[in-house]
């Protein structure tokens, strides 16, 4: 009955059990749901000259590397699946998505197998395999090294070399191994080097439909310890940017502060980056890497970064030069998320907010698309010395100077008093200057801002209340032009 019924309809139903297999995050109920579909389409690979023309480009469309670090044989699933392709290279043209789930490395040896039972060692390197791996190495652009890490069974070699293969891929998510901050170097990745135009390689027509590339931890949830002490490079990762078919590039909370002690071993491309979605959570990407690439960027709809503390004092590099890093993409720019963990030093007499990100990110009216901005209190305002008057020692500009008709969604983080002002000039200037704003979100004010012990404790209580009526009072006059008030 299914040899009867229209091709564009078999590929409709195959399709579904061609589900995205993101099991690099899932548990093993629904790794085996997944495992499931893939046998059935194998099956059905069996059945027929049609249908194995319609099940067999599914099968192989989407393929997840297992996690090797948390399973020995992860990597062996690995190799079987490459195996499989080198013998069949046409199946290469039919992979669109490479979920790499976390491998195991030895930094500065290739001896990952040493603690694996010998019997698997011997199964897995095997000279069949080292044959069938020779025959693309030999005319390989990733160089000596990598031809020796595969030799010598490094994953990682193995991973860049599906990559190097795969012609047609769209979607590449990594889910790192973990960096432990102790070592003082990185483990190898050879994949930049497939990012570098040399004679006889474009990677510009390699990676001709990859849009999107996403990098994290192994775990997206992962407990606080880990977060602490593990974390992962981001380095190897930013010449993706530089693809020109690429829109979306995500790395999520590397926590690694590698870029503090390894070499900038991977330069970023000087070619006009169109990426539409950039976003670098928690992340120690060097602030000057990150200027470049984001004044090379024409088409930016969404831009999220979270600073770790050591970025601050960068010198020449601060929130307003991000803005004129930015600029390029001023009218296509809808959502803008901008943070940074305070450091003490900024309220001590020795800091003198001459570097670092003190100064205000200046006007954004020019920002014509913006809707949504999400940022800190000392973003819009600075860091220059806070008195108790309710005023900078250098004023920010009025909101209304600073911030685009075209915001719908405004979020503050960790607010003091000193926001108040700005805020109140705000809201007599909405219907004016903010007809599209919907909601402002406010973190806790903190109402005790300046010390109050100097006062008596009558007049503490007092002062207290009058700074909780002026902000209720500002609450309702947001609320009354329709604004609504999330704090």
């Amino acid at each position: 009955m299914l040899d009867k019924l229209p091709s564009e309809v078999l590929h409709l139903v195959f399709e579904n059990l061609a589900t995205t297999p993101d099991f690099v995050h899932y548990d093993d109920e629904q790794n085996d749901y997944h495992h499931s579909n893939w046998r059935a389409l194998a099956q059905l690979c069996k059945v027929s000259r049609q249908m194995r023309t319609i099940a067999e480009p599914l099968l192989y469309r989407h393929y997840a590397k297992p996690d090797s670090t948390r399973n020995a044989f992860g990597h062996r699933l690995f190799r079987k699946f490459l195996t499989t392709v080198l013998k069949r290279p046409e199946l290469l043209q039919y992979i669109r998505s490479l979920y790499i789930g976390a491998w195991q490395y030895k930094i500065g040896q290739y001896a990952q197998y040493a603690a694996v039972v010998p019997a698997l060692r011997t199964a897995i390197l095997r000279d069949e395999l080292h044959s069938l791996y020779n025959r693309y190495a030999k005319t390989s652009v990733l160089g000596e090294d990598w031809k020796k890490a595969l030799d010598a069974g490094e994953e990682v070699a193995e991973i860049a070399l599906l990559m190097h293969l795969a012609p047609n891929l769209e979607h590449i998510e990594f889910c790192m191994p973990d960096l432990s901050l102790r070592e003082k170097s990185a483990p190898q990745y050879f994949w930049p080097k497939l990012l570098v135009a040399s004679d006889g390689w474009d990677p510009a027509r390699h990676f001709h439909r990859l849009d999107s590339v996403m990098v994290h931890k192994r775990d997206l949830q992962a407990d606080a310890a880990a977060s602490e002490n593990y974390g992962f490079e981001v380095d190897p990762f930013l010449p993706f940017i530089g693809l020109p078919r690429l829109k979306v590039f995500w790395v999520e909370n590397d926590n690694s502060g590698a870029y503090q002690v390894l070499p900038e071993d991977y330069p970023l491309s000087d070619e006009v980056s169109h990426l539409t979605d950039l976003t670098l959570g928690l992340s120690y990407v060097h602030p000057m890497k990150l200027i470049q690439i984001l004044k090379r960027c024409t088409k930016l709809e969404a831009f999220d970064c979270d600073f770790q503390p050591e970025l601050i004092f960068i010198p020449g590099f601060s929130w307003d030069t991000i803005r004129e890093a930015l600029y390029s993409s001023r009218h296509t720019l809808e959502e803008l998320t901008l943070n940074a963990h305070l450091h003490s030093q900024l309220a001590t007499e020795e800091y003198d907010g001459s570097e670092g990100t003190c100064v205000s990110i200046g006007s954004l009216k020019n920002f014509t698309s913006l809707r949504k901005l999400d940022v800190l209190q000392t973003t819009l305002l600075g860091f220059e010395n806070l008195i108790d008057d309710l005023t900078l020692a250098v004023p920010a500009l009025p909101f209304a100077e600073m911030l685009p008709s075209s915001l719908e969604s405004l979020t503050i983080d960790l607010c003091t008093l000193t926001i108040i002002p700005y805020l109140e000039d705000m809201s007599t200037k909405l219907e004016e200057q903010f007809p599209n704003l919907q909601e402002l979100r406010l973190s806790s004010v903190d109402l005790k801002e300046w010390d109050l012990e100097s006062h008596p404790e009558v007049e503490k209580e007092t002062l207290l209340q009058n700074r909780k009526d002026r902000v209720q009072r500002l609450k309702e006059a947001f609320v009354k032009t329709g604004v609504e008030w999330l704090q």
